[in-house]
């Protein structure tokens, strides 16, 4: 299977609403202190969330079309009904989650 060219970088799609994040995380960071708990670490909060949102927001975008790409391969290898059993179906699954994550990291 070929990555699509003409994908969009990770980074354009529907980006994540910083300033959401950045406010969540605040809030949170309130309430901790409030009730007297060990405070986050605001930036690597904020980093993960912003790389969470953006998987998510890939997977949104992508996630159909690559489960339909990978699942028509391995129909054509292994025969139309491929897929039906659990086995099969978690081979689709892994198969989609690693193409989707090569595309994210290679378009990041």
């Amino acid at each position: 299977m070929l990555l699509n060219e003409d994908a969009r970088p990770a980074s354009a799609i529907n980006g994540p609403d910083r300033g959401t994040i950045f406010s969540n995380i605040l809030r949170r960071q309130a309430l901790r202190r409030e009730a007297q708990l060990p405070l986050l670490n605001v930036r690597a909060e904020y980093e993960r969330a912003v790389e969470q949102a953006r998987w998510q927001a890939h997977v949104e975008t992508y996630g159909e079309a690559i489960h339909a790409q990978v699942l028509a391969d391995l129909r054509a290898k292994n025969g139309p009904r491929f897929g039906g059993s659990v086995g099969g179906l978690w081979m689709v699954r892994l198969l989609t989650e690693k193409w989707l994550r090569k595309m994210f990291n290679s378009r990041g």
